[in-house]
């Protein structure tokens, strides 16, 4: 099997071993509480603000007005649009959840896991790595697939590149042991450093 794009619904109709995606209980109560906190802001901004409009209250219902609207966006509320990966039996999907697109490949093209944190380019953690075999052709179909560009960074040799993953919110020693069945892990100084970390710990 070559490296094909399937619609992210196929993908998720099919069996599955792992998808990384946040976890219900977590990701519907903090946007909950998201959603409230805006609004509060936006009505005690309001409210305080009858005998007349103060700097502090252009703040509050703008930022506030701001992150409500947000949280009121439909799309804000699926959990789909946070998936970067998922896997069956056979086979690895890198996915654009945003976009409901992923890539899939055999999962012998996992070369090895890296368990370390690395920063990513737009700021968030990056969990961990996964290096995959891929030829050129291959990768910039995946890129493309993924909206992302490739880093110098994580160009190993001619067929290997290294993908990033952020965690999800997932409990971090479950999420490694999750993708540790998809090849060798590498140890690396900030791997074993993370063992004495909090498992939800990813800013270390």
């Amino acid at each position: 099997m070559t490296v094909q794009r399937l619609p992210l619904p196929q993908v998720l109709e099919q069996p599955l071993e792992f998808v990384l995606s946040p976890p219900a209980g977590r990701f519907y109560l903090t946007h909950s509480l998201v959603l409230l906190a805006s609004l509060l802001a936006v009505g005690l901004s309001l409210w305080d603000a009858q005998t007349g409009f103060g700097l502090i209250h252009w703040v509050g219902l703008i930022f506030g007005g701001t992150v409500l609207l947000l949280s009121l966006w439909p799309a804000s509320w699926s959990r789909q649009r946070l998936i970067n990966l998922a896997f069956d039996s056979e086979h690895l999907y890198l996915v654009n959840g945003s976009a409901k697109q992923t890539v899939a490949l055999p999962r012998e093209r996992v070369r090895a896991v890296n368990k370390g944190k690395l920063p990513g380019h737009d700021g968030a953690i990056i969990a961990f790595t996964l290096d995959l075999v891929l030829s050129e052709q291959e990768l910039a179909q995946v890129h493309d697939t993924l909206g992302t560009q490739a880093e110098e960074r994580f160009k190993l040799d001619e067929d290997c590149y290294r993908f990033g993953f952020v965690g999800n919110w997932q409990n971090r020693r479950q999420l490694l042991a999750a993708v540790s069945v998809l090849a060798p892990a590498i140890p690396t100084p900030a791997a074993m450093a993370d063992e004495d970390d909090d498992d939800d710990d990813w800013d270390d």
